[in-house]
């Protein structure tokens, strides 16, 4: 399906004729309350050349998109998500929820040709680690290997997978030797697994582990360091407090999980996923930004048809050590990013949030509205001064006060184009 673009049309609004002003036609979008990072303010936006450019040189005969005073914001972003299938189909899937760029951390290699379908202007944008480093029989393997390959990769064996979905790691010449593989194959950063660092060694040797442990973490200095060498970053899986502390430690940029996420993180030692001033106070020496993707231990745990009621002491205790993580982090200034590891879209990470009391809306928005942002440093997404990436959504109701209108998408644009989603 290919996209038809409306350059000057917002649906629902009114569009009176355009002009052209600078050498390029100039939309002016009015009566809407823009996003500041500190609240909304009435002002007018003036878009051209696909970029923000000053209202005031847009010339009487610029277009004019009535905006009828709704909230416009920028577009969200994914800092972790893994079905980023190069289709429309796909696409339309984030672009209809408003996410506009994310960050897929592990994957089947993408070839050039496919990553060359990211980054059109009618499509969402993506940073991609291709497949992460493991070691023999840690995670991801069995993922891919025994399930995977019921419904995805059907009559795939697990050569296929080494060095494609993921990568083997065991000594530091084997790192050096998947990180030049991972830039060979145009990994934007690296995925590195830490599964129970403190039982690494038990569980290495322990064939009832398969799938449940990671990389020596005795070897992450050395991987972080190597990975800066090729100037790419990483992001690490973390399942326990020891994990995220050896991560802090090495240098990692981001933290892929918060420890705490799943449902089970405390069947063997609620201390093992509870983190101390000390953890959240390390992180922000270390730089590290997290992304708590919580929400994964709600879904885990909510009711479904046909099946007995969820244990609510557990939902309780889950919750309650979920909360505490995050208004530990929270009170060191650590920065968080928004990502949900599934299809799920990033509204129903940032109500969780709320729902836990972890954070108010409008502390729930503000990480939403600035992982755009942080997920494409290099670019001047997420603002709206004169320069600025015409990228932003236009919103039914104010998400700072109830954070359930992130869902309310009236309009997206990018590139200052209008994407139109069939509802």
């Amino acid at each position: 399906m290919r996209w038809l673009w409306v350059a000057l049309a917002v649906a629902g609004c009114t569009t009176t004729s355009g002009g052209k002003g600078g050498g390029e036609p100039v939309t002016l979008y009015e009566n809407g309350r823009v996003w500041t990072g500190d609240g909304f303010v009435p002002r007018m936006l003036a878009v051209s050349g696909g970029r923000f450019v000053d209202p005031r040189g847009a010339g009487r005969d610029a277009a004019r998109v009535d905006l009828g005073g709704r909230w416009v914001v920028p577009a969200y972003g994914n800092a972790h998500a893994h079905i980023t299938d190069p289709t429309p189909a796909a696409s339309t899937r984030y672009l209809k929820d408003g996410v506009l760029y994310v960050w897929n951390p592990n994957t089947v290699t993408l070839s050039v040709e496919a990553k060359a379908f990211f980054a059109r202007p009618d499509t969402y944008d993506v940073k991609i680690a291709q497949g992460g480093i493991t070691e023999p029989g840690g995670h991801p393997e069995r993922l891919y290997v025994d399930y995977l390959t019921r419904y995805v990769y059907k009559g795939r064996d697990r050569a296929w997978f080494v060095g494609n979905a993921f990568h083997y790691g065991s000594t530091p010449a084997e790192i050096d030797a998947a990180l030049d593989r991972l830039r060979g194959q145009g990994a934007d950063f690296v995925k590195a697994y830490l599964l129970h660092s403190k039982d690494w060694e038990r569980r290495r040797g322990d064939a009832s582990f398969y799938g449940q442990r990671g990389l020596d973490p005795r070897n992450m200095r050395h991987l972080v360091r190597a990975a800066r060498k090729r100037g790419l970053w990483v992001a690490a899986h973390l399942d326990t407090a020891a994990d995220l502390r050896v991560a802090a430690a090495a240098g990692v940029a981001v933290a892929a999980h918060v420890p705490g996420y799943h449902s089970r993180s405390g069947e063997e030692g609620e201390a093992k996923v509870t983190l101390t001033d000390e953890d959240a106070r390390a992180v922000v020496r270390a730089g590290m930004k997290l992304v708590p993707t919580y929400a994964l231990a709600a879904g885990e745990l909510a009711a479904e048809p046909g099946k007995p009621a969820p244990d609510s002491a557990l939902r309780r205790r889950v919750f309650e050590r979920q909360r505490g993580n995050m208004q530990r982090l929270k009170q060191a200034g650590a920065t968080l990013l928004m990502g949900t590891d599934t299809w799920g879209p990033i509204f129903e990470e940032a109500e969780h949030w709320v729902t836990i009391g972890a954070f108010t809306p409008d502390e729930a928005t503000r990480i939403v509205l600035g992982t755009g942002a942080l997920l494409f440093p290099e670019r001047r997404i997420g603002c709206f001064r004169a320069g600025c990436e015409a990228d932003f959504l236009v919103l039914g109701g104010d998400p700072t006060r109830d954070v359930k209108a992130l869902r309310l998408i009236t309009d997206r644009v990018k590139a200052g184009r209008r994407i139109p989603v069939a509802p």
